[in-house]
């Protein structure tokens, strides 16, 4: 699964209420459901090309609360990173609108907060002009 994306653990809803649900059931409390890009759906076969992603999904089967993640506020997933690409700021309209829907309960952020240091404190305040392109040499202050 690491490397091949197009891989999934449940190709249906009950598939994933099979694997997630005993998960719940033994104590998770919140699912951390990491995708490449937070605004895919999951299914779209049965919700539509702007359905659920994978945390709406798992909370809506299992009731516990998610963390989405993937590619927030950018404009391109993480791959090319690896490879120098830099990736332009992005609007945050439809997270907001999948946040205030209650598809799920927390954004994890990734490689935007990697170049801005300040970018939730950015969100938070609603200087979304001021957000920063990723540079992917902010990698290499990792190392």
């Amino acid at each position: 699964k690491q490397q091949d994306f197009t891989a999934r653990l449940a190709y249906t809803p009950d598939e994933m209420t099979d694997w997630l649900g005993p998960l719940v059931e033994a104590g998770v409390d919140i699912i951390h459901a990491s995708q490449r890009r937070f605004w895919e759906p999951e299914f779209p076969e049965i919700d539509g090309e702007k359905g659920l992603n994978f945390a709406g999904w798992a909370k809506k089967l299992t009731g516990a609360p998610t963390i989405s993640v993937g590619s927030v506020g950018l404009s391109s997933d993480f791959i090319g990173a690896f490879s120098g690409e830099a990736s332009q700021k992005a609007s945050l309209d439809e997270l907001i609108n999948r946040m205030e829907k209650g598809e799920f309960d927390l954004i994890a952020v990734g490689r935007a907060l990697l170049s801005d240091a300040q970018w939730a404190n950015k969100v938070k305040n609603g200087a979304y002009d001021q957000l920063e392109d990723f540079n992917a040499s902010a990698l290499a202050e990792l190392a």
